[in-house]
């Protein structure tokens, strides 16, 4: 019976060439989004002024503005996780499977990527 982790080097390879490319399109959807909405909130434009369209404006502008903040915070979460994954693989690959010395280094990489991640999308 094997103990410990097992990696698929290939498989975290592969992890982290996705959240590369994941990173890459929400940054992307962040500056879209904020180019879209430069100018503020067309909605209700060309309606009559009234409190009612005043606060559906406001709470639309606050709904893209959160929109666009998580998108970025993705964006770094994204990035933090992609090198993660990237170390990890990297160790693996050079490292003898059963060394303690190998698996506590994942360990450490997995735990501060899942805190730095925790951290940016709060």
């Amino acid at each position: 019976m094997v103990h410990g982790v097992q990696i698929d080097t290939d498989g975290v390879s592969d992890f982290a060439t996705g959240m590369q490319t994941q990173e890459s399109g929400l940054e992307t959807a962040a500056h879209r989004g904020a180019d879209l909405h430069a100018q503020g909130v067309g909605f209700g434009a060309r309606i009559t002024t009234s409190s009612v369209i005043t606060d559906a404006k406001q709470r639309y502008a606050q709904a893209l503005s959160n929109t666009e903040a998580n998108l970025r915070s993705y964006h770094l979460a994204a990035g933090v996780l992609a090198r993660a994954a990237a170390e990890i693989s990297a160790v693996f690959a050079a490292a003898d499977l059963t060394s303690e010395q190998a698996h506590h280094k994942v360990q450490a990489l997995m735990d501060d990527a899942a805190r730095v991640a925790e951290e940016v999308i709060r």
